[in-house]
């Protein structure tokens, strides 16, 4: 019975976990540097940090949902997000914001250099910032394409925690056993 009730306070704690936000905003925000490989456990290709104020009434500025730096994609390129370590990784969503132009994205995700996920279109306004859920689970890699050839800011790169997963598995696991020892009595 304790098992039972052990359990089921880890799963009551993780179904309020948050998941892990990336903001960004621990970067210094030049535009001309690239985002370190490595940086909160991914490789980001492709892209760099900006701050808020660095580009006055852009998308830049609009963009920045946290309080200081969004995340873009250098010269409009397709940006690449993978796994630094090459383990798999959900990804729920993040605020996208077109820097300059109104244009579309769209995302791929991959595992083990498959492609597994694709998503359609999703119109940006250099105004407003748009969330963009895709609740991915099991990529490794996440490509972002983009219509227009231009820039757009990225935002709260939303995964969930190592520890909120590990959490939930251990209340799984807790539950299980509690079933298991009560059948054998």
């Amino acid at each position: 019975m304790n098992n039972i009730i052990i359990a089921l306070l880890a799963a009551l704690a993780c179904s309020t976990a948050s998941a892990g936000v990336v903001n960004f905003d621990d970067v210094p925000g030049d535009p001309t540097q690239a985002l370190d490989s490595g940086y909160a456990g991914f490789n980001w290709t492709n892209m760099g940090a900006i701050r808020s104020d660095a580009a006055p009434g852009t998308g830049f500025e609009t963009g920045v949902v946290s309080p200081a730096n969004a995340a873009y994609n250098w010269y409009g390129l397709t940006a690449t997000i993978s796994t630094a370590d090459g383990a798999a990784f959900t990804f729920d969503g993040a605020a996208f914001t077109s820097a300059y132009v109104d244009q579309e994205i769209s995302f791929e995700g991959y595992r083990n250099g498959a492609l597994v996920r694709s998503s359609g279109a999703y119109t940006l306004d250099t105004l407003t910032p748009q969330w963009v859920g895709l609740d991915w689970t099991a990529i490794d890699t996440l490509v972002i394409y983009n219509s227009s050839g231009t820039p757009w800011a990225m935002d709260d790169f939303t995964v969930p925690e190592p520890a909120t997963l590990a959490l939930f598995g251990s209340a799984l696991a807790g539950l299980f056993a509690g079933r298991r020892v009560r059948r054998r009595r």
